[in-house]
C-alpha cells in the first residue's frame, strides 16, 4: 500500500527502484486514493514495468487516482498489451478519470493476446 500523499514525483522514485529488479516475476502496488497521483506517475510507473523482462503478474489498483486520465489508461493498455510475459493481469480504474471510452480501450487488450486472467474493474 502506498501512502495517499504520494505524487507523481514519488511516483518517479518508485518506478526507479523497481525498475532495478530486473528478475521480478510479480509486482502488485495498491496506490487507491492517491489523488496526487497522474497519468505523469503512471507513465513513469508503467515504463519500469516495461523493462521488467521476466514480469508475469501485475496488479495495479488505481481506485479513486482521479487525476489519471484515458492518457494514463492508454499508458497501462499499450505496455500490457506489448509485455507478452504478462499473463496474470488485473487493474482497478475504479472511480478514476478515465472516460468509459478509455475503459472500453482498456478492456480490448483481450482482443490483441491470450491472458491465463485479465480483469479491468472500473464504474463504467
Amino acid at each position: 500500500y502506498c501512502n495517499k500523499k504520494i505524487t507523481d514525483s514519488g511516483m518517479n522514485d518508485v518506478s526507479h527502484g523497481l525498475s532495478q529488479l530486473t528478475h521480478l516475476l510479480s509486482f502488485q502496488i495498491n496506490l487507491s486514493w492517491c489523488e496526487e497521483v497522474s497519468d505523469v506517475g503512471v507513465s513513469h510507473l508503467m515504463d519500469a514495468i516495461k523493462s521488467l523482462q521476466h514480469l508475469s503478474r501485475l496488479h495495479l489498483n488505481l481506485y479513486r487516482c482521479t487525476a489519471v486520465t484515458d492518457v494514463g489508461g492508454q499508458k497501462i493498455r499499450d505496455v500490457v498489451q506489448a509485455r507478452t510475459s504478462l499473463i496474470d493481469v488485473e487493474v482497478n480504474v475504479y472511480k478514476t478519470g478515465i472516460s468509459k471510452g478509455g475503459v472500453v480501450n482498456l478492456n480490448n487488450i483481450k482482443d490483441t493476446r491470450e491472458f491465463h486472467r485479465l480483469k479491468i474493474i472500473s464504474h463504467w
